[in-house]
């Protein structure tokens, strides 16, 4: 007789818009039972996710399997991370931008059952860490963060991706330039912007879609990335795209203006103090942040014969050529 695969689910069961979600995975579960040995566990506040996933850890199961947004999955991660444990993301939230990343079904019962693959397939995946609290995703500085950080949860809870559009298109009315100095592996760098990122997947959770050439969140780099100007025709492409998320079968790209580029470690000096956030969490308001990646922190479970895709730029016109203050 075949030993049954240890599996602890870490759920947060009122992320996304799937209110079903629970009983999806409650369903499969028992559907499976000579299968799996599991355990459901629901997230209740912020660290159980966490807490979870290190208790699982010490159990030492054969998986740990994580379902919920951008907050839950980095969470999740922060509980395995350097453990060899494989971590299961199943999607569940407003982007899901790290399971588009790494090619995982985007629709619940069909991730579920990479939990059933005779040999885990995993990949290495890099994390990042901002004045020592980690991301997975990315961390946003100035406008970036008021988007993601501060849209209502209950909110992206009704309307998803649409949230995030309104937040932005509410937080325009404040909307200031700044000046960044950025230290990127020892270069510095002068740029006026509206926002910097630094990003481990500078995906925005649309398929073949990110911010920047030649970004993966397994290349043991993170990607800075500058917004440089407010000016109305860069501010209504942006929210084109965003708009297009929106819709069915989204295949456009390209229009927001922006510098980038690739670092193992980044400090970001601010002229104006700025509101910092991580994987959409609220962290602090700064003048100053310094960040740097984690190669291979994580071992995240994929389909088979999934392999890193080429993809395409936000910015198909990025310019290239970075020039030292």
């Amino acid at each position: 007789m075949t030993e049954k695969r240890r599996i602890s689910f870490i759920v947060n069961p009122a992320s996304g818009i799937n209110r079903s979600a629970l009983d999806i995975i409650s369903l499969f579960v028992e559907t499976h039972a000579d299968q799996l040995d599991a355990a459901i566990h629901l997230t209740e506040k912020k660290g159980d996710a966490t807490r979870f996933a290190e208790e699982s850890v010490r159990r030492g199961v054969d998986l740990v399997a994580a379902y919920g947004g951008d907050g839950t999955m980095m969470e999740a991660a922060m509980g395995v991370m350097h453990s060899n444990m494989p971590l299961l993301m199943l999607p569940g939230g407003t982007a899901n931008v790290m399971a588009v990343d790494l090619k995982i079904p985007t629709q619940l019962e069909d991730a579920l059952k990479l939990a059933l693959s005779p040999e885990l397939i995993t990949r290495e995946v890099d994390m990042g860490s901002i004045d020592n609290e980690y991301f997975l995703l990315r961390a946003g500085i100035g406008y970036e963060a008021e988007m993601s950080a501060q849209a209502a949860r209950e909110h992206k809870s009704k309307k998803g991706r649409l949230a995030y559009f309104e937040n932005a298109i509410h937080l325009l009315r404040n909307l200031r330039s700044t000046s960044y100095i950025l230290t990127v592996d020892g270069e510095t760098y002068v740029r006026s912007g509206i926002t910097c990122m630094i990003c481990n997947s500078s995906g925005v959770g649309i398929p073949n879609l990110r911010f920047t050439y030649n970004s993966d969140v397994s290349d043991g780099y993170l990607d800075v990335i500058v917004i440089r100007d407010m000016r109305a025709g860069t501010l209504l492409k942006t929210f084109y795209h965003i708009l297009r998320s929106l819709l069915p079968n989204p295949t456009e790209n390209g229009g927001v203006h922006l510098d980038h580029w690739q670092a193992k470690q980044v400090t970001v000096q601010m002229k104006h103090r700025q509101f910092v956030a991580r994987d959409g969490e609220p962290l602090k308001r700064t003048k100053r942040v310094s960040a740097e990646v984690i190669p291979a922190a994580l071992r995240v479970v994929v389909p088979p014969n999934t392999t890193p895709v080429e993809t395409e730029s936000v910015d198909e016109s990025l310019d290239r050529d970075q020039t030292p203050a």
